[in-house]
Order: C-alpha cells, then structure tokens, then sequence
C-alpha cells in the first residue's frame, strides 16, 4: 500500500519563503495576543484599538490607523496565498506593506507610556514586531534573489 501525499508547494522549497510566510505568520499570532492591561483584563490589538476608537474618537492619521488595523491580517493572508501560489514578487511587496504597518504598530505600543488605569501589555506588540522583522527580511531576500536572477522563474 503506498501513501501518496500532496506535493509541496514550489514557492515554499526557497528558503527566503519560508522566512517570509514564518514572519507573517508570528505578525499575525502576535495581534491577537495582549497588547492592553486594564486591572486584570486584558485586551488584544483588535480590542484595544475598537476601545480606543470608541473612548477616544481620534481623527487624522490614528483614527485611519485603527480603522484598517484589522485589514492588516488579510493582507499577510493575501501575501501568504500569493507566495503559496508561486507568485513570490507579489506577496514580498503586500507583505512588506504589511510588515512596516504592524512592525510601527508594534512599536509604538512598546514605547507607550504606562497611564493609571491602563497599560501596554509587552508580549502582543513583541511578537508582532519580530514578525515583522523577520517577514521584512524574507520579503527583502525574497525580492533581492528576484532581481538577481531575472532569467529564472519564480520557483
């Protein structure tokens, strides 16, 4: 009896690949881990930013921030399923989108000043950040081993 499986994905036996979905896939684990202590409660990014949108009403650059936070994940979804699909190019350029968006997120969140009530929970925006460290790295060989061979199909 002989067990087929299915054949990997071509896109996944390039090492730079393989870092950029394992980034992506860290940013993402990260945004639903805390990111906001309140007491004993605490919150993840999405949790945080609708409490935030809904105590604070900010306008400007923060209230558009916080309003496509969740668009964040579909795009590192969208940049997995281009790179799985053998369109490497593509997912390394939604994906460094992506990374720079939750990487400032994340930092930002890791240098917020405690207040009384509430403060910033380290292990969420941490995980994030090196996420997307590590996803702007494999996005970065990803485009570089592009443009170093031109002749060679994305494999």
């Amino acid at each position: 009896m002989t067990i087929v499986s299915a054949p990997e994905p071509v896109a996944l036996r390039r090492p730079a690949a393989v870092v950029l979905v394992g980034g992506l896939v860290a940013l993402v684990v990260g945004t639903f881990l805390p990111w906001l202590r309140s007491g004993s409660a605490t919150r993840n990014s999405y949790a945080a930013g609708g409490a935030l949108r809904r105590i604070l009403d900010p306008g400007g650059a923060l209230g558009g921030a916080l309003a496509v936070w969740p668009f964040v994940t579909l795009a590192c979804a969208a940049a997995i399923a281009l790179v799985l699909l053998g369109r490497i190019p593509a997912g390394a350029v939604v994906a460094l989108l992506a990374a720079c968006a939750a990487g400032s997120a994340g930092a930002v969140a890791l240098a917020a000043a405690p207040r009384p009530y509430v403060r910033a929970a380290a292990l969420g925006p941490a995980v994030t950040l090196a996420g997307a460290a590590v996803c702007l790295l494999g996005a970065l060989a990803c485009l570089l081993a592009r443009h170093r061979h031109p002749d060679r199909s994305s494999r």
